[in-house]
């Protein structure tokens, strides 16, 4: 388009040029002029459009702007050209007229034909088929499906975490669900029994509202069905067309309850492409003096839940790993494209059609009605 817009310049400049070197065929400089200042200001006009409003709007069949030429070169033929097809009529006493042009007779000259010639430089746009571009950028997906199971009972009440295990567990829930943006994530609340507390959505506002909302006694606390917990997420997570689907299973117990063994509910995770990540949030008894010998964790069984299903076990024994293993698991579980685009394009040629209708129109009725002309 700038070659375009140097060649135009260069055109105007040579006509310019070589008019005034050749006197003969005045008129016909005259129209060559005209159309190098023509070329000159459609190419400016292209340049200046792309300069504001690239991107905004696009135009489908850029090549019918090549029709651009003609009306101009209508224009230039009604107000310039046509003389040298108009005939003398010799009339007395014509050196006694003396020449006004009051404004309704510049008017009359010139306004309908610049209408018209307007109204065919729309109808070109028009032909151009301009469409207003709508860009959205989509943030990068990760395409995982994750159920946060979460241990609620009675020992989670235990304060060897701050302020004890289960506000700690809350937390670092809601803090790795923050940064989690595009993923689908729910919640099973489990002790006796198991509890879908949220299905898999991406309304994580809602998601920290039921994390807030949860406390020790919304299912029974007196055992831990972990079994039951991983069979309750499995079921929900084996139709998932996710890319990924994540457990992760914070307990600080031993399972002492449910209908379902854990690792038989590993075993199901695992053939739905289940990974289940464990995570033992419990200190060792001689590590504080709130923790006791009666709650230890089972790690052989976690690890080997992990194993069967190629997560990994971890265990926090204090508020701080806990965060730090939560943050580990974020990282394993990234799997990032790169952001797309998707782009709407509207049809707007319809505007500029109805625009040169009514000009059409307009010039008609001041043509013919308001500025009519008598032979």
């Amino acid at each position: 388009m700038n070659l375009l817009f140097i060649l135009s310049i260069g055109f105007f400049l040579g006509i310019l040029i070589a008019s005034m070197f050749v006197k003969k065929g005045s008129v016909l400089w005259g129209i060559l002029s005209a159309v190098g200042a023509c070329l000159v200001l459609l190419a400016a006009s292209i340049l200046l459009f792309r300069r504001f409003f690239a991107g905004q709007i696009d135009f489908l069949s850029p090549a019918a702007f090549f029709l651009l030429i003609f009306p101009f070169c209508v224009f230039i033929f009604c107000m310039g050209a046509r003389q040298l097809f108009e005939r003398a009529v010799p009339f007395p006493l014509t050196h006694l007229k003396i020449t006004q042009d009051s404004l309704r007779v510049l008017l009359t000259r010139w306004l309908p034909i610049s209408l018209y010639t307007l109204a065919l430089l729309i109808l070109v746009i028009a032909l151009a088929r301009p469409v207003k571009v709508d860009r959205t950028i989509l943030p990068p997906t990760e395409g995982i499906d994750i159920i946060l199971l979460m241990d609620a009972s009675a020992s989670m009440q235990n304060k060897d975490f701050y302020p004890n295990r289960f506000t700690a567990s809350q937390q670092t829930a809601k803090r790795f669900i923050e940064k989690r943006l595009t993923d689908r994530i729910g919640i099973v609340v489990f002790a006796k029994s198991a509890l879908l507390q949220a299905p898999l959505t991406l309304d994580h506002d809602a998601l920290q509202e039921y994390i807030a909302s949860m406390y020790i006694g919304m299912v029974s606390p007196d055992y831990t069905a972990i079994g039951d917990a991983l069979g309750v997420a499995a079921n929900h997570l084996k139709d998932s067309k996710a890319k990924s689907k994540v457990i992760i299973l914070l307990t600080d117990g031993d399972s002492n309850a449910g209908t379902i063994e854990p690792l038989l509910a590993a075993k199901a995770a695992a053939a739905y492409g289940i990974k289940v990540y464990t995570i033992g949030t419990a200190s060792a008894p001689d590590q504080n003096p709130y923790a006791s010998q009666a709650d230890e964790i089972n790690e052989g069984l976690l690890m080997e839940i992990a194993q069967r299903t190629g997560g990994k076990f971890y265990r926090a024994k204090n508020e701080a790993e806990l965060q730090q293993i939560y943050d580990t698991i974020n990282e394993l579980e990234k799997t990032e494209f790169a952001p797309s685009t998707t782009v709407q394009r509207t049809d707007t040629y319809q505007s500029f059609l109805l625009l040169a209708l009514g000009l059409v129109l307009l010039a008609l009725v001041l043509e013919k009605i308001c500025f009519i002309k008598v032979p």
